[in-house]
């Protein structure tokens, strides 16, 4: 039967709708709430990621700002420093009375922090006197090794009857300067050179082979000082050597911390020239400290050599006390007998 307009017998009703339970609505209340406070928490982050990128690109601006306005600085004072010199212009300086010329470039080039770079940047107002010179009121016997260096960097000087006290007035002045580089390679020279000579008695009858590996010591000092090079046992043949000097572990020498200095160096019978010790320096001088332990290791590959025994457990040189500490090497050497009869260090 349809639905009609309703009479006095008789009316359409609709079915009730069903109502929801209690459990129901409070779980619908709990979820709009957990997403209303969600939302909110994403929001603040929003907020939060905004300003940050905001308060970013304020810095990066006033960092361009920044950046600008130095550079516009060093051009304006790389040509004013191309207005007061040209690289190419000579220059004389009077050093101590003595005179000497150079080109502006030279001077300039001079790594810093030395001297000549600051002197001739073209910061500073420099007035010659009535010859031209520019005077410098420091020894002037030493300033052509000085513009030597300042020229390419290198050091030439005869090791071989070197003069120190030259050496040492030369590093002065090189300190001087601010030629750190100069001073460096000065360095290398064996001035001050202190023998530590550990070896009481030299085997030269019974001969060593070296088929086993490294030959090594370990030892200390008990005040800092740099350490030049090593005394090795002769030959009546030859031999090369592979030496490595290394901060070692001072309850476990065999547990390396730090390799140090290392170096390589052959050596023909001329070299030995029936000498029954013979030096190999360092390329550089090696810092020692009071509170570290130290191993010099020696792998040695040629004829057989003689061999130093009864060394000292504790040598002192040039004020430098120097302890020997018992190790036994590969190569089947000990503390007291091996292939280092001497030590060469330079007390600071």
């Amino acid at each position: 039967m349809s639905c009609s307009e309703p009479s006095s017998s008789s009316r359409c009703v609709q079915p009730p709708q069903e109502q929801p339970s209690e459990a129901e609505v409070s779980k619908l209340e709990t979820a709009i709430e957990e997403f209303n406070v969600g939302a909110h928490g994403f929001q603040s982050v929003l907020s939060n990621l905004i300003l940050g990128v905001e308060a970013e690109r304020e810095d990066l601006r006033k960092a361009r700002e920044q950046l600008l306005k130095e550079r516009e600085a060093f051009e304006n004072e790389t040509r004013r420093v191309q207005q007061v010199y040209s690289n190419s212009d000579q220059i004389t300086l009077n050093v101590g009375g003595h005179k000497f010329t150079t080109t502006v470039a030279t001077l300039q080039l001079a790594p810093p922090p030395s001297l000549f770079s600051a002197m001739f940047s073209g910061r500073h107002v420099l007035k010659p006197d009535e010859t031209g010179c520019y005077f410098i009121d420091r020894d002037g016997r030493h300033f052509h090794d000085i513009l030597n260096f300042l020229r390419d960097g290198q050091f030439s000087y005869p090791v071989e009857g070197a003069d120190y006290k030259y050496l040492m007035e030369l590093r002065a002045e090189a300190e001087f300067y601010g030629l750190i580089g100069l001073v460096e390679q000065i360095d290398r020279y064996p001035y001050s050179l202190t023998r530590v000579h550990r070896a009481s008695t030299m085997n030269l009858q019974d001969s060593w082979m070296y088929e086993d590996g490294q030959d090594e010591i370990v030892f200390k000092v008990d005040r800092p000082c740099q350490i030049l090079g090593v005394g090795l046992c002769g030959t009546d043949g030859a031999y090369t050597v592979e030496l490595e000097l290394v901060e070692v572990d001072p309850l476990d020498f065999s547990i390396e911390i730090c390799r140090i200095a290392e170096g390589a160096q052959s050596f023909t019978r001329s070299d030995m020239n029936d000498q029954q010790i013979v030096r190999m320096m360092l390329d550089s001088p090696a810092a020692l400290t009071a509170d570290k332990h130290y191993m010099l290791s020696a792998l040695i590959k040629g004829t057989e050599s003689f061999c130093c025994e009864e060394c000292l457990d504790v040598v002192i040189g040039g004020g430098i006390r120097v302890t020997f500490l018992a190790w036994e090497s590969p190569n089947g050497t000990t503390q007291e007998r091996g292939q280092f009869p001497e030590l060469y260090i330079r007390p600071l």
